[in-house]
């Protein structure tokens, strides 16, 4: 939970600034770095889930030499972060 806090709570403030229509009063490059951070940190949420999910293998940050799983949800990570942050 520790590493998907500030995740969350940017989250929250963006879909609330979104659901307040607040967005609209912001100039046009703080609107696009607001929705981007949105679909980020969404991202960040949803590869987090999945991988907890799809990969029951416990991968171990600490190691000193990454194995496959280090390398597997690395790129789980990466592909679905990319996915959202170029819109979709």
């Amino acid at each position: 939970m520790k590493r998907i806090i500030v995740d969350l709570i940017l989250l929250f403030f963006t879909l609330l600034l979104f659901a307040l229509h607040q967005y609209a009063h912001l100039p046009s490059p703080l609107q696009l770095l607001a929705f981007k951070a949105m679909l980020v940190s969404a991202a960040i949420l949803h590869a987090h889930i999945a991988r907890k999910l799809l990969f029951k293998v416990q991968v171990d940050w600490s190691a000193t030499k990454f194995t496959g799983g280090h390398y597997i949800a690395i790129a789980f990570y990466i592909v679905i972060i990319y996915a959202y942050a170029i819109g979709g």
